[in-house]
């Protein structure tokens, strides 16, 4: 940036002013994302945006049960992700699935995100994945439109996605303005989801589970199954066995049959007992466990109260049966077997050219994004200009103007403004000095020599501002 002096008022007079020498350059503001507007309605610089992150792998899957608001209810998780989000200088993002965990930060570096989650958790040390500015965009689009995911081009992590956005509004976590970021990252997600043909893709998990009843039944033909929970995912188990003609079915809930409500239309053809009438003669070739809690519902101290041969699926994440709560005759299929048959699926999927198409969808939308950023902050500018003219234009009106001179003032202040905000890059006050000059309007030149001072005075103290929030003050 050119750094000019001020130059002095001029007084009125009949006699020709010299105009002022200098250049000015509003190209910094172009480059911002920040609007002078409160808080509330300002979006942080696409540069100041930052995101932590850790995929579920086995090495990592002890980082994740630490780190998870999966399990947690709504109370909970705004307790955990508030103690993350005091004393930082911006909002704070957080996003948990069976597959990841994520923090995003307005105006917070990635450091300062990992020293606050590590002191919340009481944790030394997370393999976390940083990312920064676009790059905070392009791997959101990544993640939420299912190309980095258990089951490539998944459903289920969009509508996670919304979900925990919807919540993060509801509680004040976010302001409108940052969620904005958000709503791009959910209209890219689209087209890419339209553009690799997604749109019908099966829920990830879901269609793990489904591949893997349809396996254990075709072993037993005639079992007896027992589901763990009652929630979405578990009235969809239940759905998926019936379509599997299978009848003999039990679940249990923490509220016994009084989770019947939940899904009345399917509920009469199933038994329910609760966790404590769920006993050993309760015997079950098959068990699938959909229930969510912090920690594993059954461990060491509280094995699975049936003891025959059985084949177990858990599902729940975290993982509701810890290997320590099953017998040695029970098979656990847990979240280490799901990650293994989900590399396994990734040989049939042509899955590297799909990244890569993928990738090159992406590309383009994230060109179009950065042309919206820099629209939306180029309208910015010009509404401040335009609104710092209309100001001027007030005092204007004041000076010794006939009344048709002060009838003018402020649709004079206007074109001003809009032969400012059409300049590109680097101009010279000498231009903008003659712009206001040469004016056909029937305006005195003394009151002509006044405005084009005021006009040159008010342009070199904005040029001189960092951000338009500065300027605007």
């Amino acid at each position: 940036m050119v750094v000019i002096h001020r130059i002095e008022c001029v007084i009125m007079t009949s006699e020709r002013s010299q105009s002022p020498s200098g250049t000015f350059d509003f190209t910094h503001f172009l480059n911002q994302v920040n609007s002078h507007n409160s808080q509330s309605s300002k979006m942080v610089d696409i540069e100041d945006i930052s995101l932590v992150t850790i995929k579920l792998m086995k090495s990592t899957i002890q980082h994740m049960k630490n780190l998870t608001t999966e399990g947690m209810n709504s109370d909970e998780r705004l307790k955990f992700v508030r103690s993350i989000t005091n004393g930082m200088n911006g909002d704070i993002f957080e996003f948990s699935t069976c597959n990841r965990v994520l923090y995003v930060g307005f105006g917070v570096s990635c450091q300062e995100i990992i020293d606050k989650v590590l002191e919340v958790a009481n944790l030394n040390y997370v393999p976390f994945q940083t990312y920064r500015g676009m790059d905070v965009w392009r791997h959101l689009v990544n993640v939420c439109s299912g190309l980095d995911s258990f089951i490539l081009g998944e459903l289920q992590v969009m509508g996670q996605f919304r979900g925990a956005l919807s919540w993060h509004r509801k509680n004040n976590l976010i302001s409108d303005m940052n969620a904005v970021f958000f709503d791009h990252v959910v209209a890219a997600n689209r087209v890419v989801r339209k553009e690799l043909g997604f749109t019908k893709t099966p829920e990830s998990m879901f269609s793990l589970a489904n591949n893997a009843i349809m396996e254990t039944i075709a072993e037993v033909p005639d079992a007896t199954i027992t589901v763990i929970g009652f929630g979405d995912m578990g009235i969809k188990a239940v759905k998926a066995l019936f379509e599997l003609k299978q009848e003999n079915i039990l679940v249990i809930t923490r509220t016994g049959s009084e989770a019947s409500k939940r899904a009345p239309e399917i509920s009469t053809r199933v038994r329910f007992k609760t966790f404590d009438e769920w006993a050993v003669e309760d015997k079950t070739q098959i068990i699938i466990s959909t229930i969510r809690n912090i920690k594993p519902t059954f461990n060491s101290e509280r094995k699975i109260p049936v003891t025959n041969k059985t084949k177990i699926l858990d599902f729940s994440w975290p993982p509701s049966i810890d290997p320590s709560g099953i017998h040695a005759n029970q098979e656990l299929l847990d979240v280490k077997h799901w990650i293994r048959v989900a590399h396994k699926l990734e040989i049939d999927w042509n899955y590297d050219e799909t990244i890569n198409s993928g990738n090159m969808i992406i590309q383009d939308i994230e060109e179009r994004f950065v042309i919206s950023l820099r629209d939306k902050t180029q309208a910015e500018f010009r509404a401040f200009i335009y609104a710092r003219m209309d100001e001027l234009s007030t005092a204007w009106e004041d000076l010794d103007c006939d009344d048709l001179e002060s009838s003018q003032m402020r649709p004079f202040s206007r074109e001003i403004a809009t032969w400012i905000c059409k300049q590109e890059g680097k101009f010279n006050q000498e231009d903008l000095y003659e712009e206001v000059i040469r004016t056909r309007r029937k305006i005195r030149r003394p009151i002509l020599t006044h405005i084009a001072t005021d006009v040159t005075r008010e342009m070199i103290r904005i040029n001189d501002s960092e951000t338009l929030l500065e300027a605007a003050h």
